[in-house]
């Protein structure tokens, strides 16, 4: 204690003011944070930094109906609403007048549904500026929607698949000299690939040290390659030969199936080349 006044005495202050320093103002002071505590703040319990799941606060995701054009059950928000047949697409009628029958409320038609099994749909469109609209709906079996969806996808498919064989060459090099046989052999495949839709480049030219055909020879060939293009119906000769008779020269055909019946440049239009090979 003598100490302690011996250190009030010397700095100037009286025996009231450093008991004061001493005891009562540590009490009302607020102690600092440490270093420690300042450098690692208390984790918000919103804040998952090194999780793969979602916050239970994060937005929801948009549900399906954000990419259907059709409402269905609850999403309808008319109160009635007019039945058709999912079959015939047309209005339900009364067996006695043949008349459309009136409309039903939606809430006693979604009472007698198995959600399990059926669906409403609406079909027309909302009329947000007509009071007296109502919506025509009809019942779905869950089967069968399915079913429809299943056939249109395997339809889409084999369409997208046509179309890849449309846009896709066949180049096949010949001989004007070339073996009957031989030429026969590769026709036959001309006409495959021409009843299938695709489109094949004839290149003929001659060998540097084979037999040079005679003029008769060249026509018979270039006869022969029109006889397989008019035995395809729907094939057609879409560049005529283009080149010299017995030298260098190219002729593109076309298969049944195209497109709008558009030219397509050779190698363009992302076309795959395939080459079968020469004689």
């Amino acid at each position: 204690m003598a100490a302690r006044t011996l250190c009030i005495s010397r700095s100037g202050a009286t025996p009231i003011e450093a008991l004061y320093r001493s005891f009562v103002l540590p009490a009302i002071t607020p102690a600092l944070p440490s270093p420690q505590s300042r450098s690692s703040p208390s984790r918000d319990y919103r804040q998952r930094p090194f999780s793969t799941k979602p916050s239970l606060l994060a937005a929801p995701r948009p549900t399906p109906t954000a990419k259907r054009t059709q409402k269905q059950d609850s999403e309808i928000t008319s109160r009635y609403i007019q039945l058709v047949d999912p079959s015939t697409n047309r209005l339900y009628e009364d067996p006695a007048t043949e008349q459309p029958l009136p409309p039903r409320t939606l809430r006693g038609v979604l009472a007698t549904l198995d959600f399990k099994t059926h669906r409403l749909i609406q079909v027309s469109p909302d009329e947000p500026r007509n009071r007296d609209f109502i919506p025509v709906c009809k019942i779905v079996e869950k089967k069968d929607e399915y079913r429809r969806e299943k056939l249109r996808k395997e339809a889409q498919k084999e369409s997208k698949a046509l179309q890849a064989k449309t846009n896709s060459v066949k180049t096949l090099e010949l001989n004007w000299a070339i073996d009957g046989n031989d030429l026969s052999h590769r026709l036959d495949r001309v006409k495959v690939f021409l009843e299938e839709g695709r489109k094949v480049e004839i290149v003929v030219a001659s060998k540097k040290k084979g037999r040079k055909a005679t003029a008769a020879e060249c026509e018979g060939l270039l006869g022969r390659v029109r006889e397989v293009v008019d035995g395809v119906k729907g094939a057609r000769e879409m560049k005529a030969f283009d080149g010299k008779i017995g030298g260098f020269g190219v002729v593109v055909l076309q298969g049944k199936g195209t497109l709008g019946g558009k030219e397509e440049g050779r190698g363009g239009g992302g076309a795959c080349g395939e080459e079968l090979g020469n004689i």
